[in-house]
């Protein structure tokens, strides 16, 4: 009895934590409105140069590899859309109907498999002109990147049979 009172107590206190960072985080209307000002876009600009930089020089391109080099980094690059794709505005979201909202989750995704299979492909292409000792210095690069831009490690959460640790 007195274990169950005690799990009661964790999971409220858990519960009110948790509903009080979502609070804040809703008091702050996310983390960013519109699209990057023309500062936040040259900054990123600079940031991709400089990290385009060193994957060229820690690679060892050489001048026979420069063009696919080229390529790559040109396909790769991110192409703001002449026109974005449109979201319905706050109001308008929550008038839409459960089968509405999904669609146009849908349409996003669909978006973010072609832009996705694209990179995909430019990657394969200039991977496959890369010495072996330069593919295991792009794989390196690649987790480093991919660190940053998902916050994980490549760890799986579980154990090494992807069962949760702890657990049989």
């Amino acid at each position: 009895m007195f274990k169950l009172r005690k799990q009661l107590l964790i999971g409220v206190t858990a519960l009110s934590i948790a509903t009080m960072g979502l609070t804040a985080y809703a008091q702050t209307d996310g983390a960013r409105k519109g699209p990057p000002t023309p500062e936040q876009q040259a900054k990123f600009a600079d940031r991709m140069a400089k990290m385009q930089a060193k994957w060229h020089d820690d690679l060892k391109i050489t001048a026979a590899q420069e063009p696919a080099w080229q390529t790559f980094i040109g396909k790769i690059k991110p192409v703001r859309p002449a026109e974005p794709p449109k979201r319905p505005s706050k109001e308008d979201w929550d008038k839409l109907t459960a089968p509405e909202r999904l669609e146009h989750r849908m349409e996003f995704l669909k978006r973010a498999e072609t832009r996705l299979a694209d990179h995909t492909a430019a990657v394969k292409e200039f991977y496959a002109v890369l010495t072996p000792v330069q593919q295991k210095v792009f794989d390196e690069h690649f987790k480093q990147l991919e660190k940053r831009r998902f916050g994980h490690h490549g760890e799986h959460r579980g154990g090494p049979d992807g069962a949760p640790e702890g657990r049989p």
